[in-house]
């Protein structure tokens, strides 16, 4: 690219040609993940030194009975193990950036931190929207309610109420919603009022919890295919699990031929469902 001296320089003309390295990179990547709230809603404790490709197997519990307790009689032991599932690391995604050689500004800016930020939020946004596109397919390709529907406290108690039935934990549920949800719940009282939670929302300025349950707003969700809202969900963490590689990587490539440094971010994931039973999905009011 020329380096255009009569307008303001771009961001990598900016940039210094001594590209962050690796090991901060990572950090960033990981700073990033933090922001991104389908990742963070669901299972990833099976994070592995993996290559694409490889398949994690995960085994799945069933509740065992009790039995009566007879003084000389063992009690009977039951096989609390299914066939489990799996999830394979087979996505593999990045995001890449071109410098020009003309770039050689100090970064006393931060323009080197923002680029690195950049960078990482695209390929770990990658995760989190592959994770999304799995809520619609929970509860057996159950979706609750109508294709653009307000998200009404009626609606809220109906789910919790399946999943209670479902005999899901209540620990670790969280409801994942699109902006138009959000504005819908600021008209429930209960999620608002100092009288119904401990963290009212007007009063912190967070989007704060709703029957226990944390509340959290992302753009990633995936659309109604020839609709006109997103598939919400509320869930349990273990009802989706993700697998992602535990060393997310970025590439610095000199190309003096080219005049410029290309620098490349690469993650290596899978994701899959876990517990069917453990979340259900259902329309929000728009895309």
């Amino acid at each position: 690219m020329a380096y255009n001296t009569g307008t303001d320089p771009t961001l990598a003309q900016l940039i210094s040609r001594y590209w962050v390295p690796t090991v901060f990179s990572k950090n960033i990547i990981e700073f990033a993940k933090s922001n991104l709230v389908v990742t963070n809603s669901c299972n990833h404790e099976y994070r592995k030194e993996l290559k694409l490709g490889s398949t994690v197997y995960i085994p799945i519990t069933t509740e065992p009975s009790a039995s009566d307790v007879t003084p000389g009689s063992a009690l009977t032991a039951s096989d609390v193990t299914t066939t489990g599932t799996s999830i394979t690391v087979s996505n593999w995604k990045g995001a890449s950036a071109e410098i020009s050689e003309m770039a050689n500004i100090e970064d006393h800016v931060g323009y080197l931190n923002k680029a690195a930020e950049s960078l990482s939020y695209a390929v770990v946004k990658a995760v989190d929207t592959a994770l999304g596109a799995l809520f619609s397919t929970l509860s057996d390709d159950s979706v609750y309610g109508a294709d653009g529907q307000a998200l009404t406290d009626d609606i809220i108690i109906t789910l919790m109420e399946g999943l209670d039935e479902a005999d899901v934990p209540q620990d670790n549920r969280s409801i994942i919603v699109d902006p138009s949800s959000k504005a819908d719940l600021l008209k429930i009282d209960k999620f608002i009022r100092n009288d119904y939670v401990r963290n009212p929302v007007v009063a912190t300025g967070k989007f704060g919890d709703i029957y226990n349950m944390p509340v959290k707003i992302t753009n990633n969700l995936t659309a109604v295919s020839s609709g006109t809202g997103n598939y919400g969900v509320m869930m349990h963490k273990d009802a989706i699990g993700a697998v992602i590689q535990a060393n997310p990587y970025s590439q610095k490539i000199d190309e003096p031929k080219y005049h410029r440094i290309t620098i490349q971010t690469k993650v290596i994931y899978g994701v899959g469902e876990l517990r069917d039973t453990f979340g259900r999905s259902f329309y929000t009011r728009k895309a």
